[in-house]
């Protein structure tokens, strides 16, 4: 038996033998494959070195995450690369990035003590993988944050690069990786009912598109400009509810000249889109207006069921990618549903947005004087 293949013989043994105290030995000749423990299968899938510090992620087969930090050959902790007076600010800072990228739900479970992290760092950035979270409803996605040093810099303590320019992952990034739909609320808005509303969307990192009446609007510019203020949008419901297909050609104008006006005076901005009450215009009417007619292809019929059970159900037995969905922000029922829809809709692998956002993520460009049901080529 030649020397090479005993020392062989010796390792193999050895790693048989050690797997249970892996996280205390090193080998400096990496291996791909890291450990049996348990009756999981872990992979290097990534090794960086910056300086004297070496960092290693594992993988196993049910995508469980393990790392591992070294100093000059010594197994370190992350709390050791992190100044001592700093740390409380540096998970500060952490939980601010966790809240800019996911919704309230998800970073409330993933900053519970029994979360195991696993963390990489590259030249310029430290990624953070997050195992072992118990979240409601559950999320069937890898979660995990990419948190550039600039944003800690001042609170580490070791020797890093830093970039000229970079971006923060924000959730309002929309992707077309997950399936898209517009929430739309119509007869807006309505005091605390729409506060809230938009309290909910906020938390969840999604947008809406209310459709306003004039007669309500002139009353509430405040909440006017907080729905715009939080990434949401505003259309024309029209002056006062009136059926478009029971007016003139001139009062229809005139309404919608009235109601853009009013828009503008709070906003300094212009209408783009006009939802008819009851869903009733004519081809020949919406040529009167140079804006575009956003009807829906999923009617919650909230103003008639008045039951958060029966618009949860509705909507999630029903609602398919590029839909557009009508809720009135009128009842406390409606109110009680999007608070539990949003989480659900996220589990599910869908990004609510508004009306301008959903037909520019599908590629289409919304035309005046023409009639959009859903968000679909």
């Amino acid at each position: 038996m030649n020397k090479v293949f005993f020392l062989k013989l010796i390792i193999v043994l050895l790693i048989g033998f050690n797997a249970v105290s892996f996280s205390k030995f090193y080998r400096k000749d990496e291996i791909d494959r890291c450990f049996l423990e348990e009756d999981q299968n872990y992979i290097l899938i990534e090794k960086n070195k910056i300086n004297s510090i070496t960092s290693y992620l594992y993988k196993d087969n049910n995508d469980n995450y393990l790392s591992k930090l070294y100093d000059n050959n010594q197994e370190i902790e992350i709390e050791d690369l992190i100044k001592s007076d700093k740390i409380n600010e540096y998970n500060k800072k952490i939980e601010e990035l966790l809240y800019l990228k996911y919704p309230k739900f998800v970073v409330n479970g993933l900053l519970k003590n029994n979360v195991i992290k696993s963390y990489v760092l590259r030249d310029n950035e430290l990624v953070i993988y997050f195992n072992n979270y118990n979240i409601t409803p559950i999320i069937n996605e890898l979660l995990y944050l990419k948190v550039n040093y600039n944003e800690i810099k001042d609170y580490l303590d070791f020797t890093f690069i830093l970039d000229n320019t970079y971006e923060n992952e924000i959730g309002y990034n929309y992707t077309n990786a997950k399936k898209s739909i517009a929430f739309t609320f119509d007869d807006s808005p309505n005091k605390n009912k729409t506060n809230k509303i938009v309290s909910y969307l906020k938390d969840n990192l999604f947008h809406a598109t209310f459709f306003m009446l004039g007669n309500k609007m002139k009353y509430q510019k405040d909440l006017v400009l907080s729905v715009i203020n939080n990434g949401n949008e505003i259309g024309s419901h029209t002056y006062n509810h009136k059926n478009m297909s029971k007016m003139t050609d001139e009062e229809i104008k005139s309404d919608f000249n009235l109601m853009n006006d009013l828009y503008k005076s709070i906003t300094g901005n212009n209408l783009k889109y006009i939802r008819p009450p009851y869903g009733v215009i004519s081809e020949k009417q919406t040529s009167l207006i140079d804006a575009s007619f956003i009807l829906w292809s999923l009617d919650t019929n909230d103003w008639r069921y008045r039951s958060s059970d029966y618009i949860v159900n509705y909507v999630i037995n029903n609602v398919k990618d590029g839909d557009i969905i009508l809720f009135h922000d009128s009842y406390d029922e409606t109110v009680e549903a999007i608070e539990e829809l949003l989480p659900i809709l996220y589990s599910k692998g869908y990004q609510i947005m508004s009306i301008s956002e959903l037909f520019e993520i599908k590629g289409i460009t919304l035309e005046n004087n023409q009639i959009y049901h859903r968000a679909i080529k």
